[in-house]
């Protein structure tokens, strides 16, 4: 693949307007016949949509000269875990793909890859295997290929660390040649049949987006003005200093992230006095029983999609405890950490955890902080002196502006955009091709869309989509919990073959 960008000033803004096109149904998220897709996404047209030609600005007539830009099928902006997993799936495929990411390498949540932090779902939800099990970027191939997999095996404990998974995501991004990091995309917008990608360097063509940017912190509102050295989120934890024995710390947040913090520095040789915060009634643990994951199964997912949307937020609501609960061994651990503490009796004077309670507010006081609570049930209010406040509030879409001025045209469901069974957005405007958004459809396709658990699934669907026939195919995913229309359509569209994978030719 020969890609010849070219810089921004070189693109003239007028053939925006001048462009004539025919949106695809994909690009309105509906479905389509493969015919249809092959001829406005990725078919050949009588004038050629690959090359454009301009003329060179303040260059004599005799320096005009001809620029080609290759239009590709499609770019990813952002590189994580779910648009590495999207790049090495493309790669077997016909589809020209780039992705692009504005950080010098592939990074995960580095400020919260603690020593002890373990992967909560099974490492072979990695970003290939239960679409792919034959691909060379499986997790179980990176274990091979390190002289690892009879040790891995051996173990007893069928997880992984967070750092060794980390490890795997940039031994994956080390083997493809599509990704482009240190290329910040500053703008995307319609250009003939497809898009115009700027970033900080140069510009780019493509007939469909697919953004996976990740997520951001979420913040208390209380808390957003007075971001220090000492207030910051838990995905800062290992990048700032860390707390000394003088110190009080406040970590607010009863999930994942704050419990590995709490460990974290309840292990330490430093003896620093803890508050752990949390409007939960408990340290609940994950629901993690095989009959729970069945929520994380493709036809649970397509079912889920179909719902109404009241029911789809009943069940989101109901069932948060799938994915964002502390791990059982973390929560053990932590108590036998504590209950070690209570006999030696430096447990009263040195830790404590306040349940159902809320910050309601933030002060500066005598060059510590001044920290206001809510009590839920009570109603009371009380307040506390600390040091340092690790906020473990947990993480939200980001939305870069470049994507709220894309997506100002799309139809929006419970604040977010609408998007089809193929994850792509659903428009009420003539758009040049299909958006795809990763990690934006909690409400849409259920709790997995911010999981790892069906990344692998949600990019074969995405492919499927961009090339208009299935060349991943869905394999049986037959659960053991089951409801009355999964009877009569429990085996459509599943076919017997060795390898869940069907080369079909190019396009």
């Amino acid at each position: 693949m020969r890609l010849l960008p070219v810089s921004t000033d070189v693109l003239q803004d007028a053939a925006i307007a001048d462009a004539s096109f025919t949106t695809p149904p994909a690009a309105t998220g509906q479905a389509a016949a493969p015919s249809q897709v092959t001829q406005t996404c990725f078919g050949n047209e009588a004038k050629d949509p690959d090359r454009i030609y301009t003329s060179a600005k303040d260059k004599n007539l005799h320096e005009l000269k001809e620029t080609s830009v290759e239009m590709l099928d499609v770019i990813g902006i952002g590189i994580g875990p779910f648009n590495l997993s999207l790049a090495a799936l493309i790669e077997p495929t016909p589809l020209r793909a780039l992705f692009l990411e504005k950080r010098d390498a592939l990074f995960w949540h580095p400020g919260l890859a603690l020593p002890n932090s373990r992967l909560q779902v099974s490492p072979l939800k990695d970003c290939v295997t239960l679409v792919d099990p034959t691909s060379p970027y499986s997790f179980l191939n990176y274990l091979a290929l390190h002289g690892r997999l009879y040790s891995f095996v051996n173990k007893r404990n069928a997880s992984t660390s967070r750092q060794e998974f980390i490890e795997y995501y940039r031994w994956v991004a080390g083997r493809l040649n599509t990704l482009r990091f240190s290329e910040d995309v500053t703008d995307v917008v319609p250009f003939r049949d497809g898009y115009r990608i700027s970033t900080n360097t140069t510009t780019y063509l493509a007939r469909a987006v697919v953004v996976g940017v990740g997520v951001e912190p979420k913040i208390p509102p209380c808390a957003r003005s007075l971001l220090c050295d000492t207030v910051y989120h838990a995905a800062d934890y290992l990048e700032r200093q860390l707390p000394h024995a003088a110190e009080h710390v406040l970590v607010v947040g009863g999930g994942q992230s704050g419990a590995e913090i709490i460990e974290d520095m309840l292990t330490r040789s430093v003896p620093t006095q803890i508050t752990w915060a949390t409007s939960r009634s408990n340290l609940f643990s994950i629901d993690d029983n095989s009959f729970v994951n069945e929520a994380y199964t493709p036809s649970y997912s397509r079912r889920f999609h179909a719902l109404p949307l009241q029911q789809r937020r009943d069940i989101v609501e109901g069932e948060v405890l799938t994915s964002d609960g502390i791990s059982v061994d973390l929560c053990n651990r932590l108590y036998e950490m504590l209950y070690e503490r209570s006999v030696d009796g430096t447990l009263a004077d040195r830790f404590r955890v306040l349940s159902s309670v809320v910050v309601k507010g933030i002060a500066s006081h005598k060059k510590r902080w001044r920290v206001d609570l809510d009590e839920i049930a009570t109603q009371r209010n009380s307040c506390i002196l600390v040091d340092r406040i690790v906020l473990a509030t947990g993480f939200q879409p980001r939305t870069p502006p470049f994507l709220e001025a894309l997506l100002e045209g799309a139809c929006m469901e419970d604040g977010l955009p609408v998007l089809g069974p193929d994850y792509a957005v659903r428009f009420g405007r003539h758009m040049p091709g299909p958006i795809y958004l990763q990690n934006q459809s909690r409400v849409q396709h259920g709790l997995q869309s911010a999981n790892l658990s069906l990344v692998a699934y949600r990019n074969s669907q995405i492919i499927n989509s961009l090339l208009g026939r299935p060349f991943y195919l869905n394999t049986s995913d037959r659960q053991m919990i089951e409801v009355c229309s999964d009877t009569s359509e429990r085996d459509d569209g599943v076919v017997a073959m060795r390898s869940t994978r069907q080369v079909l030719g190019s396009t």
